[in-house]
Protein backbone atom coordinates (compact mmCIF):
# COMPACT_ATOMS: atom_id res chain seq x y z
CA UNK A 1 0.00 0.00 0.00
CA UNK A 2 1.70 2.70 -1.05
CA UNK A 3 5.10 4.26 -0.37
CA UNK A 4 5.32 3.17 3.46
CA UNK A 5 5.62 -0.49 2.33
CA UNK A 6 9.04 -0.11 0.40
CA UNK A 7 10.16 2.20 2.87
CA UNK A 8 9.63 -0.39 5.66
CA UNK A 9 6.88 0.98 7.59
CA UNK A 10 5.93 -1.95 10.15
CA UNK A 11 4.13 -5.08 9.09
CA UNK A 12 1.29 -4.38 12.12
CA UNK A 13 0.90 -1.05 10.51
CA UNK A 14 0.38 -2.82 6.97
CA UNK A 15 -1.74 -5.72 8.18
CA UNK A 16 -4.11 -3.26 10.22
CA UNK A 17 -4.69 -1.45 6.80
CA UNK A 18 -5.44 -4.53 4.80
CA UNK A 19 -8.01 -6.20 7.97
CA UNK A 20 -9.51 -3.01 7.49
CA UNK A 21 -10.00 -2.30 3.91
CA UNK A 22 -11.10 -6.37 4.03
CA UNK A 23 -14.16 -5.20 6.08
CA UNK A 24 -15.20 -2.33 3.94
CA UNK A 25 -15.82 -4.30 0.99
CA UNK A 26 -18.59 -5.31 1.36
CA UNK A 27 -20.48 -2.28 3.58
CA UNK A 28 -19.86 0.96 5.25
CA UNK A 29 -19.39 0.83 8.52
CA UNK A 30 -18.98 3.00 11.81
CA UNK A 31 -16.18 3.72 13.50
CA UNK A 32 -17.47 1.53 16.64
CA UNK A 33 -18.02 -1.07 14.34
CA UNK A 34 -14.50 -1.12 12.73
CA UNK A 35 -13.44 -1.17 16.31
CA UNK A 36 -14.70 -3.96 17.13
CA UNK A 37 -14.27 -5.93 14.39
CA UNK A 38 -10.60 -5.32 14.45
CA UNK A 39 -9.90 -5.22 18.28
CA UNK A 40 -8.01 -2.09 17.25
CA UNK A 41 -7.47 1.10 19.97
CA UNK A 42 -9.17 3.83 19.26
CA UNK A 43 -6.14 5.97 18.35
CA UNK A 44 -4.41 3.20 16.46
CA UNK A 45 -7.92 2.28 14.26
CA UNK A 46 -8.20 6.42 13.81
CA UNK A 47 -4.20 6.85 12.56
CA UNK A 48 -4.63 3.78 10.16
CA UNK A 49 -7.78 4.99 8.71
CA UNK A 50 -6.65 8.62 8.82
CA UNK A 51 -3.83 7.52 6.45
CA UNK A 52 -5.56 5.27 4.40
CA UNK A 53 -8.04 8.18 4.04
CA UNK A 54 -5.29 10.51 3.05
CA UNK A 55 -4.47 8.14 0.04
CA UNK A 56 -8.24 8.14 -0.98
CA UNK A 57 -8.75 3.77 -0.37
CA UNK A 58 -11.66 4.88 2.08
CA UNK A 59 -13.81 7.98 2.77
CA UNK A 60 -15.39 9.25 5.53
CA UNK A 61 -19.14 10.38 6.30
CA UNK A 62 -20.14 12.37 10.14
CA UNK A 63 -23.16 12.39 10.55
CA UNK A 64 -26.03 12.30 13.30
CA UNK A 65 -27.47 8.57 14.63
CA UNK A 66 -29.92 9.10 17.54
CA UNK A 67 -28.73 12.57 18.26
CA UNK A 68 -25.63 11.14 18.48
CA UNK A 69 -22.39 12.19 16.09
CA UNK A 70 -21.13 9.02 14.22
CA UNK A 71 -18.53 8.50 11.48
CA UNK A 72 -19.14 6.10 8.93
CA UNK A 73 -16.56 4.54 6.34
CA UNK A 74 -16.77 3.14 2.99
CA UNK A 75 -13.86 2.05 0.43
CA UNK A 76 -13.25 3.97 -2.36
CA UNK A 77 -13.42 2.68 -6.19
CA UNK A 78 -9.32 3.33 -5.31
CA UNK A 79 -9.20 1.17 -2.69
CA UNK A 80 -10.91 -1.50 -4.44
CA UNK A 81 -8.56 -1.43 -7.11
CA UNK A 82 -5.14 -2.01 -4.45
CA UNK A 83 -6.87 -4.58 -2.04
CA UNK A 84 -6.98 -6.77 -5.51
CA UNK A 85 -3.54 -6.15 -6.30
CA UNK A 86 -2.01 -6.72 -2.42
Amino acid sequence: MKEDMLQGERISNTGSRLLIISHLITKKLLFTELKKLTNASDGNLSIQLKKLESWEYVKSEKKLMNGKAVTQYEITEMGIQQFEEY
